[in-house]
């Protein structure tokens, strides 16, 4: 990956397409530039001008000095593309290419957009974009964008929270909306196509950015989960909660991705999978997104709240609030229990949330003398301070509280509601963190609460264990030789897919040397007798051919089948009311003191494969009672899956060591991974173990399917469920 530092901290900057009319894209970013007061060397490049706004302007890239640090393409897609080329042959460390009409356009544009790919990679330039609004480098004054709003925007402050998008709208007005809550942002970057910088590649490189302390982005999809979960580990690692807006969940939403950025949204299970697995807390709106950076830039851990407002009514509500979004409120001790006592009209609640009462509009100074009790309860990291109404103190009340503000020593938020937001944007502007309701407060900090935990308690990879690249299979997975598919016989089912019998989907994980019941394919009552005298009586009868979805609720499974004449019946009654040619007879296990579970693994365009591991059985389905995985499917990650099971604690009564029934159930999976991972011909892509049977002993697979890829299908359907969803047909 290109080095980043030349693209957040550039000492000298190339503007492709300069403009001297300040209106105009190739205009924009030298005026920002330079109302921003970056320090570097600008470039402007035009040969129509011999001066930009100014600045001394050079006609093409080739008349400037060799290795200039990144440069800013203003120009239409064709012309972006050649001159990308060209500055990145002429030694550019990272690029800006904000043009669309690339890889979200169609074919031509798709052709544009590898040449950029191509030329980055080949000169390792640190390229953003193209179909990118840019970004902004806070603390160094680096604003390599054209957004509007920066016109309007005052002096942008350094702060901790770190936004990454690939929406550059969404980027640059989250920004705007942020500031006036008094939000300080490191960076913000809007990814666009991501033809060589990714999402992914821009959260890897911000967990080890000292000036971010918090990552909030926004993605639509992507064409590697391997990379997001790279990204996600080196963030969780480093201790840095992230906080996602994950768009392209429904149909319209997927739609709308593949027209904007040309990202692939993928199956929505899988992602929140993934940031379940490393940590990263999904935000389902904007607001979410603004509340958490606001709960980011007080700099607290929100261990202990405080509140204190001048309306009892709003006391009552913040206390209901502050439970249901996880925010500790702390007790008050004696000591400011009585100081307050002392100061307060005696009809104020002592308590908190403290109702310090509309005496304020009286007494100003009390303001300040009841926020310096609280601040003195060591307990208390952040105060919330509301305030309703009273707009026409606002004059004496905002430098009351932004002098108390400077010197308290826990955090200080404040919720003005019932006044203008000209009110709001003073206390911004004099470096508070502000908003209306003041539940929006508790909001962010019980997000940021949830990130902290969620980094702290997420599985995660085990050091030294396979990266998200290394593919579903892991470690884990049995080594074996290569695959005859061609002898496999898949046959069309009634959803337009075909499938691998349980007869040949058990054979073909025979090569991971998994625990299964002894078995013969019988297409004969006789054959059938002679197999059953092999497995062993009791035995079990298994409709084969013709393939039956769900046969076990359709009658054709027969169990507990004994001796010679009962195994003729049974096949008789198969042939009669299913016209059997082939039939499996098993080993029959006993299945009393076990618990059945599903594992699945289907194909994924994003993650490669994914997972499914949940309560199997008949009525696996119905159970409702399953969790999603993304590779590498390693022990920490089952284990982690399988303490949201509902199953769980019937699994510690069988299994009280679940360690060692996570590594069983991590080679299954990792088995399951590398047959749909496997090339040879016919491709599977998808094959299920239900159930499996966890025994104190161990984890038997009693039945198996497998699907195979048909025209147009190569990506899995489901979620490992298979077309008998939950078949149960236990041997």
């Amino acid at each position: 990956m290109p080095e980043l530092e030349r693209l957040l901290r550039p000492r000298s900057i190339a503007i492709v397409g300069a403009s001297d009319n300040e209106r105009r894209i190739g205009g924009r970013p030298l005026r920002i530039l330079r109302q921003r007061r970056f320090e570097g060397e600008i470039w402007p490049v035009n040969p129509k001008y011999d001066t930009v706004q100014g600045v001394p302007c050079h006609p093409d890239i080739e008349s400037l000095p060799h290795g200039i640090d990144l440069y800013l393409v203003c120009v239409p897609a064709e012309a972006a593309t050649d001159a990308f080329e060209r500055a990145a042959a002429h030694g550019a460390g990272a690029a800006v290419v904000f043009a669309g009409g690339f890889a979200e356009t169609g074919e031509e544009g798709r052709r544009l957009q590898d040449r950029l790919t191509a030329a980055a990679r080949t000169h390792d330039v640190a390229l953003v974009g193209p179909n990118s609004l840019g970004y902004a480098s806070i603390e160094p004054r680096t604003f390599g964008t054209f957004a509007t709003m920066l016109e309007t925007l005052p002096e942008l402050p350094p702060g901790n929270v770190a936004l990454v998008s690939q929406s550059g709208g969404t980027a640059f007005n989250l920004l705007t909306e942020a500031h006036w809550a008094g939000v300080r942002f490191s960076h913000v970057i809007a990814t666009g196509n991501e033809a060589g910088l990714t999402f992914a590649d821009y959260v890897e490189h911000l967990a080890d950015d000292d000036a971010t302390e918090v990552i909030v982005g926004y993605l639509e999809g992507t064409v590697s989960g391997a990379r997001l979960g790279d990204a996600f580990e080196a963030a969780r690692r480093a201790g840095k909660p992230v906080f996602v807006v994950k768009a392209g969940a429904s149909a319209r939403g997927r739609d709308s991705v593949a027209s904007h950025t040309a990202q692939i949204s993928g199956d929505d299970d899988a992602f929140d999978a993934l940031f379940g697995r490393y940590g990263a807390v999904r935000l389902r709106t904007m607001d979410d997104a603004l509340d958490v950076a606001r709960a980011a830039a007080l700099g607290t851990a929100a261990e202990g709240v405080a509140v204190a407002s001048n309306s009892g009514g709003a006391a009552a509500y913040l206390s209901d609030a502050a439970e249901r979004l996880g925010v500790p409120l702390v007790d008050f001790s004696p000591r400011a229990r009585d100081e307050l006592t002392a100061v307060l009209p005696p009809f104020a609640a002592v308590r908190n949330p403290l109702d310090f009462t509309p005496q304020v509009i009286n007494d100003p100074a009390l303001l300040e003398k009841v926020l310096g009790i609280i601040d003195e309860e060591e307990h208390v990291d952040l105060l919330l301070l509301y305030l309703g109404g009273m707009e026409y103190l606002a004059d004496g009340l905002l430098p009351t509280v932004t002098a108390a503000s400077g010197r308290l020593r826990a955090a200080l938020g404040l919720a003005w509601y019932g006044v203008s937001d000209q009110v709001r944007t003073r206390a911004a502007e004099a470096g508070l963190v502000v908003c209306g309701d003041p539940v929006r407060l508790l909001h962010g900090a019980g997000l940021l609460r949830r990130g902290r935990a969620a980094v702290a308690a997420a599985p995660g990879r085990a050091p030294g264990g396979p990266s998200a690249a290394a593919g579903g299979a892991s470690t884990l997975a049995a080594p074996g030789g290569p695959s005859a598919r061609s002898t496999l016989v898949p046959r069309k089912v009634g959803d337009g897919r075909a499938a691998v019998d349980e007869a040949q989907t058990m054979a073909l994980l025979e090569r991971f040397a998994l625990t299964m019941p002894r078995r013969h394919l019988a297409h004969s009552a006789d054959e059938a007798v002679r197999a059953a005298a092999q497995v062993g009586h009791p035995c079990v009868l298994k409709l084969v051919e013709p393939l039956l979805p769900h046969r076990a609720k359709a009658g054709a499974v027969r169990v507990g089948v004994e001796g010679e004449e009962a195994v003729r019946a049974a096949w008789a009654d198969l042939v009669r009311e299913h016209g059997a040619r082939g039939v499996l007879v098993a080993e029959q296990i006993d299945v009393d003191g076990g618990e059945e579970l599903i594992a699945g693994v289907v194909a994924d365009p994003v993650f490669g494969t994914r997972a499914l591991l949940g309560s199997g059985g008949v009525d696996a389905n119905d159970a409702n009672d399953a969790r999603t995985l993304i590779p590498p499917y390693d022990a920490r990650s089952v284990r982690h899956a399988l303490d949201g099971l509902r199953a769980a604690a019937r699994l510690r009564r069988i299994r009280p060591e679940t360690g060692a029934l996570a590594e069983e159930l991590a080679r299954i999976i990792g088995g399951l991974a590398s047959l749909v991972e496997d090339t040879a011909s016919p491709h599977l892509t998808e094959v299920e173990c239900n159930p499996l049977l966890v025994r104190a002993e161990d984890t038997v697979v009693l039945d198996a399917l497998a699907f195979v890829a048909t025209d147009g299908d190569v990506s899995g359907h489901g979620s490992g469920g298979g077309a008998d969803g939950g078949r149960g047909d236990a041997g």
